[in-house]
């Protein structure tokens, strides 16, 4: 299991900051995030957070765009997400899945979504990028099976699913939904609360679901990508907090 820390982890910090953090405390790789992180993603800054993160000895295996398909500005937006995504030598572009939850769309926004979803696919495998869609409350893969009728519709090779759970649910139900789910997906985002419904940030060894159980169901399905630390514990020191949810991660490969 390659294991990920994604620079949103840390918002007061600069991108090139959290990087080295990364590198020194052991990271594989680190998903740099989008409008927080590289602005407008200029040549010159991609080159810098690109050999940053050389100097550091990780990868980038992930480009956290905001592109969003359905949106009236997905248009104007595509080309430059993907250039960023091309000039950081990232493997994957995340992008998200309109702004309507499955099940309470309309099938206008439903058919621009997968026709811009089909887009940005194209376009991405033509710069040799893959690309994985945020499973997310608010949009069309709220849901499993919204998220598998998405990627059904579109039908690209390079285009899959970044899963995460969801704190709302009962644990047997992320289960449920990891098994559904591990197959189609290529990128997953972990973070943590000690109850179910919480907003409070807690170590991974402290979620109240059994994280190990549901990364066991990736691997199983042959799950390759990474799996990258979104958001950590916030009562801790920043450094002690990703040291400890890496520890964690460690023990279970």
């Amino acid at each position: 299991m390659q294991i990920g820390l994604c620079t949103i982890s840390n918002r007061d910090a600069s991108v090139d900051a959290v990087i080295r953090e990364a590198g020194e405390t052991g990271y594989d790789g680190v998903e740099v995030w989008g409008k927080d992180h590289v602005g407008n993603g200029d040549p010159e800054t991609c080159r810098s957070v690109h050999e940053t993160a050389r100097e550091a000895d990780v990868e980038i295996p992930v480009y956290s765009s905001y592109l969003r398909v359905g949106s009236s500005d997905f248009g104007e937006t595509v080309e430059r997400e993907l250039e960023i995504a091309r000039r950081l030598d990232a493997d994957l572009i995340r992008v998200w899945a309109g702004s309507q939850e499955y099940g309470n769309h309309d099938e206008a926004h439903w058919e621009q979504a997968v026709a811009d979803l089909e887009r940005t696919s194209r376009l991405a495998a033509d710069r040799g990028i893959g690309v994985t869609v945020e499973k997310h409350a608010n949009t069309l893969t709220n849901d499993s099976e919204g998220a598998r009728r998405l990627l059904e519709a579109v039908d690209r090779e390079n285009c899959w699913l970044n899963w995460q759970p969801t704190f709302s649910m009962e644990p047997d139900a992320l289960v449920e939904t990891a098994r559904n789910l591990a197959p189609l997906s290529n990128n997953v985002h972990v973070q943590a609360v000690p109850e179910r419904g919480s907003r409070d940030r807690c170590p991974l060894e402290d979620a109240f679901f059994d994280l190990e159980e549901l990364l066991g169901i990736f691997e199983d399905a042959s799950f390759s990508g990474f799996v990258n630390v979104e958001f950590v514990a916030d009562d801790r020191p920043y450094r002690r907090a990703i040291e400890t949810d890496l520890e964690y991660l460690r023990r279970m490969s």
